[in-house]
């Protein structure tokens, strides 16, 4: 049985979990926006990537039944120098599944588009992979896409690690080829392993305080 995601997106973050119909009347397209497929992904390998973890003391089954409770704009960070979470639009019909597509509105008025990539459900794990592009904010480098990857695996009856990865493809016609990996070590030095990581540990160390917090242990 699929279940929605605990914590998106990326935006930005922390991984495109379902939200209300009140968060998502905050959240309209730009003017001049077109809804289009996401763009072609290449081999994770190729990317440039980040990976925070973090153990959260309480069972799977609990943190993925706080996740479909929760709304986006409720679980990422808006401590950092990025944007927080506003609101989100549903750009595609049906339920929350592989496919499903949305925007997402940020705190200084950009936006983003998000598209489920995975959700997939096996005893003790729970894998979500999704896809983030179309930029407009100036507090991000030039991004072409990225892809987000939360994998939940049990530890322990009331232990769950959750590892989240960030994969950037950095955009080639403004981070011109020819500086090669001159511009994806920029990218990662000034961008990847500074800012945005921050960003990650801090939505995971919020995530993990509320779950800890909001839900009790069983028979407790």
């Amino acid at each position: 049985m699929q279940r929605k995601s605990f914590g998106i997106i990326l935006i930005v973050a922390i991984g495109a979990i379902e939200t209300s119909g009140a968060s998502a009347q905050t959240c309209t397209p730009p003017a001049g926006f077109v809804d289009t497929p996401h763009p072609e992904i290449a081999p994770i390998e190729q990317l440039l990537s980040h990976v925070e973890e973090v153990t959260i003391e309480r069972p799977l089954a609990a943190l993925l039944a706080q996740g479909s409770r929760a709304r986006l704009e409720q679980t990422i960070d808006r401590t950092s120098g990025l944007p927080g979470v506003v609101g989100t639009q549903r750009l595609t019909q049906g339920p929350f599944q592989a496919g499903t597509r949305r925007l997402v509105c940020l705190t200084d008025g950009s936006t983003v588009v998000e598209q489920v990539l995975l959700i997939e459900d096996r005893p003790g794990r729970h894998h979500f992979r999704y896809v983030v592009w179309k930029y407009t904010s100036p507090k991000f480098p030039p991004i072409r896409y990225a892809v987000g990857e939360f994998v939940r695996t049990t530890v322990s009856d009331m232990r769950t690690h959750v590892r989240w990865t960030y994969s950037f493809q950095p955009d080639r016609q403004k981070y011109p080829e020819y500086l090669g990996g001159y511009s994806d070590a920029r990218f990662r030095e000034s961008f990847l392993e500074g800012e945005f990581a921050q960003w990650m540990r801090n939505t995971l160390a919020s995530g993990k305080k509320r779950a800890e917090e909001d839900i009790a242990p069983a028979g407790g």
